[in-house]
């Protein structure tokens, strides 16, 4: 009786309007981050010869599930890296800083079938990996330490997609990403920084399905 019911449930299941209409896109991104990194850059006011680097180069790849014409589920990983450093006397200080977000989130597409390109909208929650290095650099010698913790963050974004061929589309977005703060150090809380910022992005989105 088990087996005939989980057949049941198997047949109504792949037999929905919902599923039947199912497809699933891949996509690749590359653009470039405005990190403001306010906490941080306010450590490094106080010293002479201290900088941020508030531009961050990133990479983004993206599976949809397409439940329709309009309404996406997707899930996506992103790798993003910012530096700062500091220099004194026989000293400099460098801080290297990467994330990873993994965002699942909801996107509603604009469809109209007499253009060859539509705008969509999209909100997703991450859970963010990240890791902040920091190289000493004296006449002692040569040292390095990383600390990693892990958060929870947000992005929303609006992008355009035209289609190029049957199965291959033209991706441009913006995004904005919040995430929670990241110690650089196990010890302190003075160094304490924020990764949160906007992105413009640029790829491409190709149906598997």
């Amino acid at each position: 009786m088990k087996i005939y019911l989980a057949a049941l449930i198997l047949f109504l299941t792949f037999n929905s309007p919902i599923f039947t209409q199912t497809m699933i896109d891949i996509s690749g991104l590359g653009g470039v981050n405005y990190i403001p990194m306010k906490e941080f850059s306010h450590f490094l006011n106080s010293f002479d010869n201290a900088k941020s680097d508030k531009i961050a180069f990133n990479g983004n790849a993206k599976l949809h599930l397409k439940l329709n014409s309009n309404h996406n589920i997707y899930l996506s990983g992103e790798f993003i890296s910012n530096n700062a450093s500091l220099s004194g006397g026989f000293v400099t200080l460098v801080w290297n800083f990467e994330f990873i977000p993994i965002t699942v989130g909801y996107e509603y597409s604009w469809v109209d079938d007499t253009k060859s390109w539509f705008p969509y909208l999209g909100l997703g929650f991450s859970y963010v990996l990240q890791n902040s290095e920091i190289k000493y650099l004296g006449d002692d010698g040569i040292f390095t330490t990383n600390y990693s913790s892990n958060s929870f963050g947000f992005e929303t974004h609006c992008g355009i997609e035209k289609s190029i061929a049957d199965k291959l589309k033209l991706i441009s977005e913006i995004k904005y990403r919040f995430m929670g703060d990241l110690k650089t150090s196990e010890f302190s809380r003075v160094e304490e920084t924020n990764l949160s910022g906007i992105g413009i992005l640029f790829g491409i989105k190709f149906s598997l399905l």
